[in-house]
């Protein structure tokens, strides 16, 4: 594996800023996914963006319906209470997504830009309507979930632009949802095929 240099902005506008000038750039976060395309040659970028330091990606706010910051980790998200009452299809899917160290790390928004068709969260967050935040270096925009993925590894996303949050709209006491997966084995293992519903 070659080195690389690695940058860590402060801020959005600051990662968005440093990956139009600089060279060969790639963001990461929870680093997880980012670190095995590394090591099977699959990627080979000059230097990392680190979006860990930025505060305005970290973020669960659940005043009005749920806003999550990309770089909220699935550990945090899976220990939210609002979340497990009112969105536990998302709940579902964080629980049982890798081991306890993996989910401290891996972010939900690398999870969902990686646009593998193993993504754990990304049937939780199509059937409750999640909405991407999306800004870069021609300001912002918002897309539905349903909208965002074009293919196995491909997204809308286009050069410099970073998903700043997943939003969901409130639902009511009487709607419920949930997420199965079959894997291979009874373990930490990527789904072979995940499902989930809002009901």
């Amino acid at each position: 594996m070659r080195g690389y240099e690695y940058f860590k902005p402060k801020t959005i506008e600051e990662a968005i800023k440093l990956m139009g000038s600089v060279e060969g750039a790639q963001y990461i976060a929870g680093g997880t996914d980012v670190m095995v395309m590394l090591r099977q040659k699959k990627i080979a970028p000059r230097c990392m963006i680190s979006l860990r330091n930025i505060a305005d990606l970290s973020h669960i706010d659940t005043n009005d319906g749920l806003r999550i910051g990309s770089a909220a980790t699935h550990g945090a998200i899976e220990e939210n209470e609002y979340i497990k009452e009112r969105y536990s299809a998302l709940n579902d899917a964080t629980t049982r997504l890798g081991s306890r160290q993996i989910r401290n790390v891996a972010t939900i928004g690398g999870n969902i830009c990686n646009a593998a068709p193993s993504a754990d969260t990304a049937c939780p967050l199509l059937v409750l309507d999640a909405r991407a935040i999306i800004v870069g270096p021609k300001g912002s925009r918002e897309l539905a979930l349903d909208d965002f993925f074009l293919g196995p590894g491909k997204t809308a996303l286009s050069k410099g632009e970073i998903v700043k949050e997943f939003v969901m709209p409130r639902f009511d006491e009487s709607t419920g949802s949930a997420y199965i997966k079959h894997t291979r084995r009874q373990a930490m293992d990527l789904p072979i095929l995940g499902v989930a519903a809002r009901i």
